[in-house]
């Protein structure tokens, strides 16, 4: 077993373009591009998805792996998660070989069928930066298909192999990023499940989010300022990460639909910058406990984006408002999280909001 800590972004085409280019700036240690064929199983009740794990055999030329990955710890477009792999002969999947991990408290003599798949080239180059570390950068490119649906790969994945976090996210916020990408908290294995679902789930209620946040200022109270901070900032950061995915899951269509859905998404973007914007104590508070000589750097460039972003959202509001098109003010939405300067800001929340080691 090992702990896979990676960061994923969706990327564009021209992002796509520009990775090989920027990549020759560094030390490259390996590289090569090959074809996985990825076959993704589960129970007639779910098994492993009830139990946000994925279950999958993946193919590359005529070797089979076996891979089980356990739900782990998501923040924002981070992934830290444990990985288990056993070697198979085939293509079929056999869980006698995971009972080498005493952790795993799985049933392992499941009837298993085939629920969907992800079949993508990747291009891989492992590079070595400062201090040493080493970072596997994956360009996938494919589709996800299930059911009779399909949707595409673009991703790329920047995979630790040697180093720290920070050396992580100082290599990635160093890339000369381009809009139209993003971080994102869903893995492969859950965009699969979720084609196979669709896009009629319930919607969170956001006005319930805000009533636990506000629980939760009430309950850390009695705990000290950097306590209390890092925990409302953090529910705050893993809130804003799943408005933005489930946003962009769900699609411009079906809020462009209703007037009313709307008002209310981009009203939640709202609340939650106008938050950022009047609590940036939190951010003081929190960088205080930071001994990085670029805290200070952290802080401006996030109060700056807290005012942008805010800025941003009253506009596309007053346009709303204005002119009533629906489907051009979440068009407007959707670029807005789409910015590179986004992904900057993401990555300085994840430095915030995640224990680092080093």
């Amino acid at each position: 077993m090992t702990d896979e800590v990676e960061l994923k972004l969706v990327v564009n085409q021209q992002f796509a373009d520009f990775l090989a280019r920027e990549i020759s700036n560094f030390r490259v240690l390996k590289q090569e591009t090959i074809f996985l064929g990825n076959c993704y199983y589960d129970t007639h009740e779910g098994y492993f998805s009830r139990r946000k794990m994925g279950l999958r055999v993946r193919r590359q030329d005529e070797h089979f792996t076996l891979t089980l990955k356990t739900g782990g710890c998501v923040t924002g477009g981070l992934h830290i998660r444990p990985e288990y792999n056993i070697e198979l002969n085939s293509e079929t999947p056999d869980l006698s070989g995971l009972k080498q991990f005493p952790e795993l408290d799985i049933t392992t003599d499941l009837a298993l069928s085939p629920v969907f798949s992800t079949d993508f080239t990747r291009r891989m180059w492992l590079v070595e930066c400062a201090n040493g570390a080493e970072i596997e950068i994956a360009l996938d490119q494919g589709e996800i298909r299930a059911t009779g649906r399909s949707e595409p790969i673009d991703e790329v994945e920047f995979e630790l192999k040697q180093g720290t976090l920070s050396d992580l996210l100082t290599f990635v916020g160093g890339l000369s990023l381009n809009d139209g990408i993003r971080l994102s908290s869903v893995s492969k294995a859950q965009r699969g499940y979720q084609l196979i679902a669709g896009k009629g789930r319930q919607l969170t209620d956001w006005i319930s989010k805000w009533r636990e946040l506000s629980a939760l200022e009430k309950m850390a109270a009695g705990e000290s300022a950097v306590e209390k901070t890092q925990e409302i900032l953090t529910a705050l950061f893993n809130m804003e990460q799943q408005l933005i995915e489930e946003t962009i899951m769900v699609g411009i269509d079906y809020f462009a639909a209703d007037f009313l859905r709307t008002v209310e998404r981009i009203s939640a973007f709202f609340n939650l910058y106008h938050y950022y914007s009047e609590n940036s104590r939190f951010f003081e508070t929190t960088l205080k406990t930071e001994q990085a000589e670029s805290a200070q750097d952290i802080l401006i460039e996030l109060t700056e984006s807290h005012i942008y972003l805010f800025e941003q959202i009253r506009d596309i509001i007053r346009l709303h408002s204005e002119n009533k098109d629906n489907r051009l003010a979440m068009s407007k939405l959707m670029e807005l999280l789409h910015q590179a300067q986004y992904v900057k800001r993401m990555l300085n929340l994840i430095r915030l909001t995640v224990k680092q080691n080093g």
